[in-house]
């Protein structure tokens, strides 16, 4: 009797473990399937939310309205972007790297990743420290468009306007902007005919630098200036509407700077700081209702520099700006995912290991009684 009712229990124990571990093993199963559901859910919202916003500020792509332009029989469009302050590593003009995708007969558009910076490029966030010029391979051009972080997703177009070329003067280029970005367009600068083109800076330059940058390039390292340039001066504080103390301030500065760096020796400096010195001394101030400046106060100017150190704003800008929004929600809930689902697998084959163990081990012990019982 004790034998028949030790087999019926370990006949029912055995199925019981096999029900418990086919239970547990569907509890897996459900589990994995659940999480993969979120994930494919939340990667779905992901997209249509993505879908629904402005293309404006998002992705790695920038768009020329090639019809704006009246460009014809052209057979590629390149882009060709660069930091403003002519640092770092950039493709060359129209190489394959600059070649832009067809999205329409009007619409081209050019992914950034190209460039080699794209990250650097979208942590700007509203910093201007690009440039980017679209071009054909029939040799029509836009002029130099300042361009941001901010800018991506953005479209460039042709306002119909025509600039001097700032180096040539024989030349003209056709002015561009961006369709959602005015603070953004024509880059701000002195052509080499003294002339005052273009209306964005770029991060690091200002009316003042503009200026302290045309005088410096046109007196000589013995201290000649060259008059055809350095006369034009007076007008071009008046275009500008700054103080030529404010602009000797930061000629001294970038001569102090130069002779730091040792790219010029303090005698050119000294040279070209006295020629400067008798130019704008001789200027009037339209900051103050058009006076006569002081001419001490200009040879005793402060070095100072009137423009924001821009290798700084570039680094502020990458630890807080858009990028490490972008990268945590790109990164982080892929592989949170990912992670998540691992430890809900190896969860339950833990359990389901537990307790098949378990089983087993109690099955050992009746089959062992049984045995016993009978001898």
């Amino acid at each position: 009797m004790f034998k028949k009712v030790m087999s019926l229990a370990l006949a029912s124990t055995l199925v019981l473990s096999a029900g418990a571990f086919a239970a547990s093993a569907a509890e897996a199963e459900d589990a994995v399937a659940a999480n993969d559901e979120s994930a494919v859910a939340a990667d779905d919202s992901s997209a249509v939310a993505a879908g629904d916003e402005s293309q404006v500020g998002a992705g790695t792509k920038i768009y020329f309205d090639v019809k704006s332009a009246g460009w014809k029989n052209f057979s590629k469009i390149y882009c060709h972007v660069w930091r403003a302050d002519g640092t770092g590593k950039w493709p060359s003009w129209q190489t394959k790297k600059e070649v832009c995708k067809k999205e329409s007969d009007d619409l081209y558009s050019y992914d950034i990743t190209k460039t080699g910076n794209a990250e650097e490029i979208q942590n700007a966030g509203s910093k201007n420290l690009y440039c980017v010029i679209f071009s054909a391979d029939t040799g029509a051009q836009i002029y130099n468009t300042i361009m941001n972080g901010n800018c991506i997703g953005d479209t460039v177009y042709v306002t119909g306007n025509k600039i001097e070329n700032p180096k040539d003067s024989q030349k003209t280029d056709t002015e561009a902007a961006w369709k959602n970005h005015p603070e953004c367009g024509p880059q701000k600068v002195i052509t080499s005919t003294s002339k005052v083109v273009g209306t964005a800076l770029a991060d690091g330059t200002t009316d003042v630098t503009l200026l302290a940058d045309y005088l410096l390039d046109y007196v000589s390292d013995d201290g000649t200036a060259d008059t055809s340039k350095t006369d034009k001066t007076q007008d071009l504080i008046n275009q500008l509407k700054v103080s030529p103390l404010a602009v000797m301030s930061n000629v001294n500065f970038k001569l102090e700077g130069f002779v730091k760096e040792e790219t010029m020796t303090q005698d050119v400096a000294n040279k070209k700081k006295a020629t400067i010195e008798g130019i704008l001394g001789n200027c009037t101030d339209p900051t103050k209702g058009g006076e006569k400046v002081n001419k001490d106060e200009i040879k005793n100017a402060e070095a100072k520099n009137d423009a924001a150190d821009t290798s700084g704003s570039s680094n502020g800008g990458s630890s807080n700006g858009g990028s490490s929004s972008n990268g945590s929600s790109s990164n982080g809930s892929s592989n949170g995912s990912s992670s998540g689902s691992n430890s809900v697998q190896s969860g339950q084959e833990t359990t389901i290991f537990f307790v098949f163990a378990g089983v087993m081990v109690a099955a050992a012990g009746v089959f062992f009684l049984v045995r016993r019982r009978e001898n």
